[in-house]
């Protein structure tokens, strides 16, 4: 028989941890290269003086049945269902997110409020062509004013990349209420189709309202992973930086790694998986 093909992953975030925890759950041969302290990446779990903190809300909702049964088979009862409610705190007020348009109007204010429908309307007849960029996209359903003093700030903020850099599926995802009209409309005939005895129109769901979560942070679902790869063979190393890609014309032979005493090593491999940011 021929010998089990050495794979090498690089990062140990959600999917490069994964990656390395099924290999060695099917018997394959795993070296994974973490140069942090920690496995999970962005979604790992920082504990402080006995209290846990995530960098980010990380939730776990897959509509993929093989990424749940991942999920269960490696955490277990640990792993909670809880009810989502997400607020942002901006200008001493509470903002609905995923952010939706009606709430945010709301607490605007009537003045700042009416200028931002001005703002929309001018969107509507001229809208910006394309819709690229999570920026286009947002202004052609919200409007310029709208976007600029809370889509482009929060947005900036928690990601540090410009809006007209990020792309367009991106502000589909997160943000409710696509159309700012509609939203109004929603707001405002809301109450009355109630008092009637109708139901108000189906709001567009972007996000879900239930998710599971770890029952300490969704590092759990990585430290897990680790400490079971590791039982059944993975090897995974922690503070080893990826810092070049060795190749033969087209083919990947190996990396060149710094360890943590800032030597530099070299690691061969049949196959090479990349789960580091692309940036790197």
């Amino acid at each position: 028989m021929a010998p089990e093909p050495h794979i090498v992953i690089l990062g140990a975030g959600p999917a490069g941890m994964a990656a390395g925890y099924v290999l060695a759950r099917d018997g394959g041969s795993a070296v994974v290269l973490e140069k942090s302290d920690q496995v999970g990446g962005i979604s790992r779990t920082i504990r402080y003086r006995g209290y846990y903190f995530d960098l980010g809300g990380h939730r776990f909702f897959t509509k993929y049945d093989e990424v749940q049964a991942l999920w269960e088979e490696v955490l277990g009862d640990d792993l909670l269902v809880r009810p989502r409610l997400s607020r942002i705190y901006y200008r001493k007020r509470f903002y609905d997110y995923p952010l939706k348009a009606g709430n945010a109007l709301r607490n605007l204010g009537l003045v700042e409020s009416g200028r931002c429908m001005l703002s929309y309307a001018r969107a509507r007849l001229r809208p910006r062509g394309g819709e690229r960029t999570f920026e286009e996209w947002v202004s052609n359903r919200f409007g310029d004013r709208l976007f600029d003093i809370f889509f482009r700030t929060y947005t900036e903020k928690v990601w540090g990349i410009p809006t007209r850099e990020l792309g367009a599926d991106w502000a589909s995802q997160r943000i409710k209420d696509m159309e700012l009209s509609t939203a109004v409309r929603k707001a405002l005939t809301g109450p009355v189709r109630r008092a009637l005895g109708r139901e108000p129109d189906q709001a567009v769901h972007s996000l879900i309202e239930r998710f599971h979560y770890p029952r300490t942070g969704p590092g759990l679902m990585y430290d897990t992973m680790r400490q079971k790869a590791e039982a059944m063979g993975a090897d995974v190393r922690l503070r080893h930086e990826v810092v070049r890609v060795l190749r033969n014309d087209r083919r990947v032979t190996g990396v060149l790694v710094r360890t943590p005493d800032g030597g530099e090593t070299v690691i061969e491999g049949d196959h090479f998986l990349s789960s580091i940011p692309l940036t790197h």
